[in-house]
C-alpha cells in the first residue's frame, strides 16, 4: 500500500513524516530525491540549454571549485516562482527522473513493508494522484500556516500569502484526499491524531474517509 503524504506549505507534512519514520514506517521524500535528480548530468544539461548558465552556482562560472557542474536552485527559484511557462518547462524536464528514483524506491520498500509513504508537497498540482493507492493531506488554518512559515523560513507575511496562494487550495485538496489530518495544535496533538490514523487504517484498510 502507497500512500501519498501532501499538504500546504506551513501544514506540518515534514514533522508527520518524522513522527511516522518514528513508528518504523519507510517514508520516501521527493524534496530529497529532486536534490538528488537536479546533479544529474543529463539533467543539468538540459536545465543549462534552456535557462541558460546564469542559473549555475558561482555567479555563472560552468565549473564550481569542486571542478563539478551544479545548479543553483535559488537562481532557478527565482526565475520559475512567478512564471508559469518556465515553471512547467522545468517541470518537464525534472519529473520523468524524480518520477523513475520515485518508483524504483518504492519497489524496493515493498518487498519488506505493508505500508509506504511518500512525501510530496504539490501531489495535485503534478496531477500524480494516480502513482498512490491513497492520499493523506495535512491541513491547518491559513494562519497557521502564515505563522509557521513566518517562524521558519523568517519571510515577510506578504511573501508566505504569495506562497499559500500559488498553491492549490486546502479546500479543494480535501475533496481529493482520502484522509486528512489537522493539523493546528502542539506536537503532542498532532501525534495523537497520527496514532489514530495509523490504528484506522490498520483495521479498517481505507474503507472511507477519515477526518481527525
Amino acid at each position: 500500500m502507497v500512500i501519498g503524504l501532501t499538504g500546504g506549505i506551513g501544514t506540518g507534512k515534514s514533522t508527520v513524516s518524522q513522527i511516522l519514520r518514528g513508528n518504523k514506517f519507510p517514508v520516501i521524500d521527493l524534496d530529497t530525491i529532486s536534490h538528488e535528480v537536479i546533479k544529474i548530468p543529463k539533467v543539468i544539461e538540459k536545465i543549462v540549454e534552456n535557462f541558460g548558465k546564469e542559473v549555475l552556482e558561482n555567479s555563472g562560472n560552468f565549473e564550481n571549485e569542486n571542478n563539478a557542474i551544479r545548479i543553483s536552485r535559488e537562481k532557478l527559484g527565482k526565475i520559475i516562482f512567478e512564471n508559469k511557462e518556465k515553471r512547467l518547462l522545468l517541470n518537464s524536464i525534472m519529473h520523468p527522473e524524480i518520477l523513475h528514483t520515485m518508483r524504483e524506491q518504492i519497489s524496493k520498500y515493498k518487498k519488506n513493508n505493508k505500508i509506504i509513504f511518500v512525501e510530496i508537497q504539490l501531489l495535485f498540482e503534478v496531477q500524480w494522484e494516480k502513482e498512490f493507492d491513497y492520499i493523506l493531506l495535512i491541513s491547518a488554518k491559513k494562519s497557521t500556516q502564515i505563522r509557521r512559515i513566518l517562524e521558519r523560513d523568517k519571510r515577510s507575511e506578504n511573501d508566505a500569502l504569495n506562497i499559500i496562494n500559488s498553491q492549490l487550495p486546502l479546500d479543494e485538496k480535501k475533496k481529493r484526499s482520502d484522509f486528512v489530518i489537522e493539523n493546528d495544535g502542539n506536537i503532542e496533538e498532532l501525534k495523537e491524531k497520527i496514532d489514530k490514523f495509523l490504528e484506522y487504517l490498520e483495521t479498517k484498510y481505507l474503507e472511507t474517509k477519515c477526518y481527525v
